[in-house]
């Protein structure tokens, strides 16, 4: 069940790109999706309400590989995390792409900053126990982090990953960093920068 149901929304994903290559976001219909899908509208609805939530649903599984990846390498730096986020975008940067010109920068930018607030929330990267504080210091970091990543579109991607990485480091890291070094955090870049500062 759960290999079906991958599989037709993976045949509802290639086709909506695939229709967005050719055509205008605003002219594809969902009868569109389906017949280059080869699929019924009933199965469409059954995973979807409309053209956006193909989108969101797509974004939100990248992310959840994106999270396995981290987890599976053990990321435990911010430099090493941020080289991840610019790499992993990167490698989709098609899709971004189509997103773009379908007029969907808000929604990107939305996700972009829904995760960013999540990882860093998660991993308290404020370096405090004041819960809102932590609150407001991890949405101005998921922001920054989901601008950075837009603007890096806009300017067509000519910068590599670590360019990038170096860049946003040299912003974000400084500022990460000296707020977990303050004590003994629980994030899995606590002790990690602390070795990396003192290699420098």
């Amino acid at each position: 069940m759960g290999f079906h149901k991958h599989n037709t929304k993976d045949y509802i994903n290639i086709a909506l790109y695939y229709l967005m290559s050719k055509h205008s976001y605003d002219e594809i219909t969902v009868t569109d999706i389906c017949k280059q899908a080869n699929l019924s509208r009933m199965s469409f609805y059954r995973y979807y309400n409309n053209k956006e939530d193909i989108f969101i649903n797509y974004c939100d599984e990248r992310f959840e590989d994106f999270v396995r990846i981290i987890n599976e390498k053990n990321v435990a730096d911010v430099y090493s995390f941020l080289l991840e986020v610019f790499n992993y975008v990167h490698k989709y940067a098609r899709q971004v792409t189509i997103l773009k010109r379908a007029g969907k920068e808000n929604l990107l930018l939305q996700k972009f900053t829904d995760y960013g607030l999540y990882l860093a929330t998660r991993w308290n990267l404020s370096g405090t126990e004041n819960i809102v504080f932590n609150r407001v210091a991890a949405a101005f970091l998921a922001g920054g982090i989901a601008n950075v990543l837009a603007m890096w579109f806009d300017l067509g991607i000519n910068l590599q990953a670590k360019e990038m990485t170096d860049i946003a480091y040299s912003i974000f890291g400084a500022a990460v960093n000296e707020n977990i070094n303050k004590k003994n955090s629980n994030t899995p870049f606590g002790n990690a920068n602390k070795e990396k500062k003192s290699e420098n």
